[in-house]
């Protein structure tokens, strides 16, 4: 039986390097894609409940607009 051809050790080790950090990023950015899908899921959460803490707002005192900083409010102006 014949010896198989090989790559040198230097040959050898540039490539599994190589292989080894493709396999790193690759995990890296599966991990960065999950944390991003999960971030929007919270945003979309985050939204959903300040939708409804408008529409409890917005039943209570009708159509106004409120300053953020002060909690003043007064009636939303209608533009046409």
């Amino acid at each position: 039986m014949a010896d198989k051809a090989k790559l040198t050790e230097e040959e050898l080790k540039s490539i599994q390097t190589a292989v080894s950090n493709l396999n790193q990023a690759n995990a890296v950015l599966g991990d960065l894609h999950n944390q991003a899908y999960k971030a929007q899921l919270h945003v979309v959460s985050m939204e959903e409940a300040m939708a409804i803490s408008q529409k409890e707002l917005e039943d209570k005192y009708g159509s106004i607009s409120i300053d953020l900083n002060t909690g003043e409010y007064e009636e939303a102006v209608k533009e046409d």
